[in-house]
Order: structure tokens, then C-alpha cells, then sequence
């Protein structure tokens, strides 16, 4: 006869082991510590395609730049602002337009050495990251100063201030974003390096032998 306490309860619910739970035809999985439910997203996802996006299009644009001001060198322009008694002189033209060439130059190198780095999940990609986001409205507000002490320039227009403002709500958005999201701290993190153990030669048991 079964003992008693073998005997299955017929009032009890029945119980699912966890492998045997599934969601949408796949095997659920669950945490097996705090450390792992504490984890978070890791990989190039999510809101990180985003900032590559805006990487690649930061290179587009500073290349379009950077092609229209370099045909101010090669039109005669450069001529006529840099002048002395031409209509378009101002002592501080010349400056600003390789102000705006090397920034523009700056932006292209940066950004693309900031997509080598987010591919490669370097460690050190948040951070740079973060000073060029905030670099970026800093030169904005620099150029339109100075642009606005040359007559001839003009006043800052509305394009240029929906670009400063792009430019200071973009920082407001992905410098808290790359600070506080885990999957930003779990993509880029530091990689360990295992100690690597060192063998013994057969030259040095050899030698301990011949001693012995």
C-alpha cells in the first residue's frame, strides 16, 4: 500500500515548473540572482541607434559645410573680404570663416572617430560622447557672436537659432540618457583581462632534475 504521505494532494493547484513556462512558443528564463535581474539591456540597440544615427548625420552635414566654405577659397571671396576698402571687408571675416572651417573639419573627424568607437563598444565612447554634445551648442553660440559683430553678415536668422536649439535640447536629452541608462553602462563597460597562468618549460623541469 502507498505510504500516505506519497500520495499526490488532489486539492492542490497544479504547479509549472519555470522551464516549463513559454511565451509565444519560446522557453521563458528568469534571473537567477539580483545581480542578473539588476543587469539591464546590453548591445547596440534601443536608444543607441539613435545617437549613431545622429553621428552619421552630424557627418553629412559638417561635410556639406565644410565644402561650401572652402569654395570661398577658390571663388575669389576670400580675396574680397580679406581686403582692405572692398565692401566686403571686416578685419574679423577671415578669421571667422577658418573658425568655421576648422570646426567644421573638427566635427567630421570627431564624429567619425566616435562611430569607429560606438561599433567597437569602447569604454571610453559615453564620455567622449558627452563633451561633444555639449562642445556642440558651445561653437554654435561662439560663431553666432562673433558672425554678429560683421555688418555685413547680418543678424542671426531663424534657421540658425532652430540649429541652437536642436543643438541645446539634444544635449539636455542624451547627456542624462548616457549617464544613468544601463544598457549604455553595460554595453561600453570596461573588459577584463584574465590573468593568464604561466606554464613551467620543459627546459626548466629539465634543469630542476638535473640538480636534484
Amino acid at each position: 500500500m502507498e505510504p500516505e504521505a506519497d500520495r499526490p494532494n488532489p486539492y492542490r493547484p497544479p504547479q509549472a515548473g519555470k522551464a516549463e513556462l513559454t511565451w509565444k512558443d519560446e522557453p521563458l528564463t528568469f534571473a537567477e540572482s539580483p545581480q542578473q535581474r539588476n543587469a539591464g539591456p546590453e548591445g547596440l540597440g534601443g536608444w543607441l541607434i539613435v545617437i549613431a544615427f545622429k553621428l552619421v548625420v552630424t557627418v553629412l552635414t559638417a561635410c556639406g559645410m565644410l565644402m561650401t566654405i572652402l569654395r570661398v577659397f577658390t571663388d575669389g571671396s576670400w580675396t574680397l573680404i580679406t581686403t582692405p576698402g572692398t565692401d566686403a571687408y571686416h578685419p574679423l571675416f577671415g578669421p571667422l570663416i577658418v573658425f568655421e572651417a576648422v570646426v567644421n573639419t573638427v566635427l567630421v573627424s570627431a564624429s567619425l572617430a566616435l562611430l569607429v568607437m560606438f561599433f567597437r563598444k569602447a569604454p571610453s565612447f559615453p564620455r567622449w560622447m558627452i563633451f561633444m554634445l555639449v562642445l556642440g551648442p558651445v561653437l554654435t553660440i561662439i560663431d553666432f557672436y562673433w558672425a554678429a559683430q560683421i555688418p555685413s553678415v547680418g543678424a542671426v536668422t531663424d534657421g540658425d537659432m532652430k540649429d541652437l536649439i536642436q543643438a541645446l535640447a539634444g544635449a539636455c536629452i542624451w547627456v542624462p540618457y548616457l549617464f544613468v541608462s544601463k544598457r549604455v553602462r553595460n554595453t561600453f563597460k570596461a573588459r577584463r583581462v584574465s590573468p593568464q597562468r604561466i606554464e613551467p618549460t620543459l627546459e626548466a623541469t629539465a634543469a630542476g632534475n638535473a640538480n636534484a
